[in-house]
């Protein structure tokens, strides 16, 4: 006598862990540090999000920085004006800021924003 097993598979695949706990970060991948995903638009603000190494609902840490453009804009206006003190005005200026969203958690970057 011959006995056969026979098994069904449910028509969805049940859902991963991610659904299952109800978020799932779009478009982010583990290991990302540029995208900052959020309800809110990310700004001088700290924002609620998903941390993509660690995985925890946090709220950023933001430092304000002066970018990369203040130095250079400082260069080229020395040059420009001869020394006087106009060189000052992109350290001044806020335009010139980035703010860099990280996670208190893990301590990883999860973003820049600049101003």
């Amino acid at each position: 006598m011959s006995l056969q097993l026979t098994c069904e598979r449910p028509a969805t695949p049940p859902p991963s862990y991610s659904e299952a706990m109800g978020w799932v970060p779009p478009g982010s991948e583990l290991g990302s540090t540029t995208v900052l995903t959020s309800r809110d638009s990310p700004g001088l603000t700290s924002v609620l999000t998903i941390c993509p190494k660690c995985l925890d609902e946090i709220e950023t840490t933001t430092t304000t920085r002066r970018g990369s453009i203040a130095y250079v804009a400082s260069f080229v206006v020395m040059f420009a004006t001869c020394g006087l003190g106009c060189w000052l005005l992109p350290w001044i200026i806020n335009g010139f800021n980035e703010v860099h969203h990280s996670c208190p958690n893990c301590k990883a970057s999860l973003g820049i924003v600049r101003l």
